[in-house]
């Protein structure tokens, strides 16, 4: 894959930007559709995001009839025509690639239904745990076997045959995507189910995205502290609906105007469903100027500051504010990253490496990573991304600081923003 070059970026950035739906949202909403009792209508698809076009490949090649429309605001929409619990074909291989949440929601999904699957992926994918989901699934009767490792993908579905268990139990320190999974499936049962997070639930707001989003559906939920119960319907109500711009995405461009700028992101509020939206506090803990408006957030550089921030409940962004601690006048930690070490890449491990090429002293726990930035920050370093499309996106920033650097294999941002380094070289340098 090819490297990118980001020369020293010596004007003041301002825009005003619409970004692409998220992934995490349309993914939720996708498969959902996909169970729907109907035809549902997504707009705002982020259709160039990878781990979006492996779910609609998913969804396609289970038999679900997926159409591209037309709408007035140029938003990429589709039709997804809901198979009432039941996808037409019952026996399939299933590539998911690098994709956590298609691997995650699709097998949870398989696994309930009357058929035969395998999911795979890359040789990643392999390595990202997966047990906790499977455990769960297999208390209320589901059948799944591994096809190499234990514990981990690829792995097979069979038959499912319900044991009417009411109650499930699963764990949340590694991933809440496992127990996304299990909400969104389980309605497939037509009964009434609990599930009970047996220890910790780390990144909560994404279960937050979850339970609204099944709202929609017509899904009835109850929720009493950590335990989950999905209620009887008959079957999934179809939608329509439009997908909030990702507020994951939007932190790069955030923290590039609080770094250097003057960034305004449309269509995101205090109102999101997502958790990320939060991020904009964190960059004005961090000195920025932050602006809640109606239906955007703007912000604007005024000056870094060190931080001293817990960021289990949004480790994604977390990233961002690793890179801006190098630019502090002072030490940052930053910890609730436990889940870094299961993403893409042990990022955990890779932020150490790439933080500490530019000069910073690090020190990283399975849980927090220390960052000092250096007197000086090393030029024309080239950041290796670990087929991570976060680290490359959040490495960029380094150019707002007035540092060549460059960013090898940048196209894996084509995971979920596939043309990030082109909006970002018109902001910056157009």
């Amino acid at each position: 894959m090819p490297d990118i070059y980001l020369a020293p970026i010596t004007k003041m950035p301002e825009a005003i930007l619409n970004l692409p739906g998220s992934k995490s949202i349309a993914n939720r909403v996708l498969l959902l559709a996909a169970v729907a009792n109907g035809d549902s209508i997504i707009h705002n698809v982020p259709e160039v995001a990878e781990d979006v076009v492996l779910m609609l490949e998913a969804l396609t090649k289970l038999g679900v009839v997926i159409q591209k429309v037309s709408n007035n605001e140029n938003l990429s929409s589709y039709k997804i025509s809901g198979c009432n619990g039941a996808f037409p074909v019952k026996n399939a291989s299933i590539f998911c690639g690098n994709s956590g949440t298609s691997i995650r929601f699709v097998t949870s999904m398989l696994s309930l239904m009357n058929g035969q699957y395998e999911l795979t992926g890359i040789e990643r994918m392999k390595e990202r745990p997966i047990s906790d989901l499977v455990e769960a699934l297999q208390m209320v009767g589901a059948d799944i076997s591994y096809s190499e490792k234990s514990g981990y993908p690829p792995l097979s579905t069979h038959v499912f045959i319900d044991n009417k268990a009411d109650v499930i139990n699963i764990s949340g320190r590694v991933s809440s995507q496992y127990l996304t999974g299990v909400l969104m499936a389980l309605p497939l049962l037509k009964r009434k189910v609990t599930v009970s997070i047996k220890d910790e639930l780390i990144s909560k707001p994404y279960i937050d995205i979850t339970v609204a989003i099944m709202q929609k559906f017509g899904c009835v939920i109850e929720i009493n502290g950590n335990d989950y119960t999905i209620n009887p319907v008959n079957s999934l109500n179809p939608i329509e609906y439009t997908i909030e711009p990702d507020a994951s995405s939007a932190s790069y461009f955030l923290a590039l105007g609080a770094i250097k700028g003057n960034i305004t992101i449309n269509n995101l509020s205090k109102d999101s469903l997502q958790g990320d939206k939060r991020f904009s506090e964190s960059l004005s803990d961090m000195g920025a100027e932050v602006d809640y408006q109606a239906n955007a957030i703007n912000v604007r550089a005024k000056f870094i500051k060190p931080i001293n921030i817990n960021m289990e409940a949004m480790p994604d962004v977390a990233m961002t504010l690793a890179v801006m601690a190098l630019f502090a006048n002072g030490t940052s930690t930053i910890t609730g990253i436990r889940s870094w070490k299961v993403k893409e890449t042990d990022r955990i491990l890779a932020m150490y490496t790439e933080l500490t090429k530019l000069g910073a002293g690090v020190f990283i726990t399975d849980n927090s990573i220390e960052i000092s930035p250096p007197a000086r920050i090393n030029s024309d370093v080239a950041i290796d991304t670990y087929n991570d499309h976060r680290i490359a996106m959040c490495f960029s920033l380094v150019a707002a600081y007035g540092i060549p650097v460059t960013i090898r294999d940048y196209q894996c941002v084509g995971k979920t923003f596939a043309n990030y380094f082109d909006m970002f070289r018109e902001i910056c340098y157009i």
